[in-house]
């Protein structure tokens, strides 16, 4: 079993509900993960006082990009790694979204046997993994 808070488990979290951004319960799972990332590196609700501080660095909260969702996954890895309460935090929207994000891989699988071919044995599917005796 992976942990939940391993960096491998947070990526494919992030990877899964940026992937499932086309259906409305991705967009929340999205926007329910993007708020929680917020939360967490203070670009969320903040006094005047922090904005004068200094500017906020721009989240990678783009779920169209592979590189900014690796970005935001190491993030809140880190994130975890060092804050217990953050840690259950983002179990708890792990927890939530792992039952409306879908599969990232929208790929098609077509198989044509044609012609004057003969075959012998004919797998055709997807993700066929065949291990010779």
């Amino acid at each position: 079993m992976v942990d939940p808070l391993s960096l491998e488990a947070i990526t494919t979290a992030v990877t899964a509900a940026a992937g499932s951004v086309g259906t409305e319960a991705g967009r929340q799972a999205w926007g329910s993960l993007a708020d929680l990332a917020r939360r967490a590196f203070g670009r969320g609700d903040r006094d005047a006082a922090d904005d004068a501080a200094a500017p906020a660095v721009p989240l990678p909260l783009e779920p169209d990009s592979e590189r900014q969702n690796q970005a935001l996954a190491a993030l809140l890895y880190g994130r975890a790694f060092q804050d217990e309460v953050f840690a259950a935090e983002y179990r708890r929207w792990e927890e939530q979204s792992r039952a409306v994000t879908v599969s990232t891989d929208h790929s098609t699988v077509v198989n044509n046997v044609s012609g004057n071919a003969r075959v012998r044995n004919l797998y055709q599917g997807r993700d066929i993994t065949v291990n010779p005796r």
